[in-house]
């Protein structure tokens, strides 16, 4: 029997902390020398705090309350006023630590806080997690494809794009058939992969996640005084999402700025309004940490009932 090379295992996490703190610091180091920081502090001062906070936090419970509700699908668990409220909040304190750590893992968390937790949940809540992945990269592929097509007047193409999340839908629905050819002991971990009909109705329901995150990006830069088109949003919700993912650093910090003011930069906007973006944009990891912080204290609190 041969065991893991536990040295090699070692190496390879060294190396890879090693690249992710190398990008770290080098993009952080890059944002700090390149951003006229002088002009992000004035439009700091001069932001609307009210509509940040008065369109942000209607804007995410939105979001998790969406986002919940295609948790339950993906589970098969049927919606009921409690096991809707509690994927919420699941839902809303999976975001918060997400947006503080790598490869947003911090979702993560929500498979321990199922509604209705039972032996089996981990399996199934493994199975539905990677289904949720899929359709959400589906849709951060979608929306920055429709942004590219609304840049490039292909008006046809944009709300073709928005439906990538069904091509995504349809790669998993192409996978289940192969879930049989799994060892025995693997397959409870691909359950969520068996239903068609749930996988659909979640890609959809992706599609309005991206587009109410759209939305929530739209007030951010609002609140600091910059008009986003259409198109425009679109494309940094897409762009950016896929590079802070890709990045691995923590919450992509550094990596979120240099890409919202490169391709502000691209799209034709001033130094002073792409960087403002990429300010305020950051803005939103605080706010969506604290909304998480305190859909995770009010789920702790519902069960303790």
């Amino acid at each position: 029997m041969r065991f893991p090379d536990t040295a090699g295992i070692l190496k390879f996490r060294y190396l890879r902390h090693l690249l992710v703190l190398l990008i770290l610091v080098v993009c952080v180091s890059a944002t700090i020398r390149l951003f006229d920081w002088h002009r992000v502090a004035y439009a700091l001062r001069h932001m609307d705090v009210g509509i940040l906070l008065g369109g942000g936090f209607p804007m995410l419970t939105i979001i998790f309350a969406v986002r919940g509700w295609r948790w339950l699908i993906v589970l098969g668990i049927k919606p009921n006023r409690d096991r809707f409220w509690q994927s919420l909040c699941a839902n809303g304190a999976a975001a918060g630590l997400a947006s503080l750590t790598p490869f947003q893992l911090g979702e993560i968390v929500k498979i321990r806080l199922i509604p209705d937790h039972h032996g089996s949940a981990w399996r199934l809540g493994v199975s539905g997690f990677f289904v949720e992945r899929v359709l959400d990269l589906a849709g951060v592929l979608g929306v920055g494809l429709c942004g590219l097509a609304m840049h490039f007047a292909w008006p046809w193409l944009a709300p073709v794009a928005l439906l990538f999340p069904l091509l995504g839908g349809l790669f998993l629905c192409l996978l289940s058939a192969h879930v049989r050819r799994l060892p025995q002991r693997l397959q409870p971990y691909a359950e969520a992969l068996r239903h068609v009909r749930r996988i659909a109705f979640a890609s959809l329901l992706t599609i309005i996640i991206w587009l109410l995150y759209c939305g929530l990006w739209w007030i951010a830069a609002r609140s600091m005084h910059i008009h986003l088109g259409l198109s425009q949003v679109t494309l940094l919700v897409g762009s950016v999402m896929l590079v802070t993912v890709a990045s691995m650093t923590p919450g992509g910090l550094g990596v979120s700025e240099l890409g919202s003011r490169g391709i502000m930069l691209w799209l034709g906007a001033s130094a002073t309004d792409a960087e403002t973006t990429a300010i305020a944009l950051r803005l939103l990891t605080p706010l969506i940490a604290l909304t998480g912080l305190a859909c995770l204290l009010m789920l702790l609190r519902y069960r303790r009932r």
